[in-house]
């Protein structure tokens, strides 16, 4: 964990040269996945696919939305969130953002159903290097009470193609669970 840090703001520094000569980030967008989930303890790995997008609302606002839905061994999970996002400009560049919303955790199988909500809030930064990548880095925490809460780092990196059109992957860690997301982002 400690070294998968390093090597996030590592990469960050060593990329600040480069944020001048970037476009400007888009927080209107819509992500297409697949995603896999490895949970310690557990036997093989999730998969299925993720979905979700943000809105741009106000010059430093956007509405978000995620959606998962893996299967493992006949249980099925489902993720999902919703909520408020901020952005302020450190530089032309290089974003400080924020989030904070509902999320609900549904499982599945064997006839019965686990279902649980509660909410999110999320910080983290985003760059764009030059015109064709982006990276950013998150430290998110879900609680859903009782007990039952996470905090997670994210990492994720994209390649632009063009002005709306990306591929890119993202992984994400906690104490017991990592997942990886792969796939496309089409901004507007």
């Amino acid at each position: 964990m400690k070294i998968l840090k390093a090597v996030t703001a590592g990469l960050m520094l060593a990329a600040t040269p480069l944020l001048a000569q970037a476009e400007g980030m888009s927080y209107s967008y819509l992500d297409l996945g697949y995603v896999e989930t490895d949970i310690d303890g557990v036997g093989p790995t999730a998969d299925g696919f993720g979905l979700r997008g943000s809105v741009g609302v106000a010059k430093n606002f956007f509405v978000f939305a995620d959606y998962s839905d893996q299967e493992v061994a006949n249980i099925d999970v489902e993720q999902i969130a919703a909520g408020l996002g901020g952005h302020y400009g450190l530089s032309d560049n290089l974003d400080l953002v924020g989030r904070v919303g509902w999320a609900k955790a549904k499982v599945s199988g064997f006839g019965g159903a686990v279902d649980d909500d509660g909410y999110l809030v999320a910080a983290g930064l985003r760059s764009r290097l030059g015109e064709n990548v982006e990276l950013e880095g998150s430290v998110i925490h879900t609680d859903f009470g009782g007990g039952s809460d996470d905090t997670a780092l994210a990492v994720g990196g994209r390649y632009y193609f063009s002005k709306t059109f990306a591929v890119g992957a993202e992984y994400q860690t906690s104490d017991d669970v990592s997942s990886i997301m792969a796939g496309v982002r089409v901004s507007f």
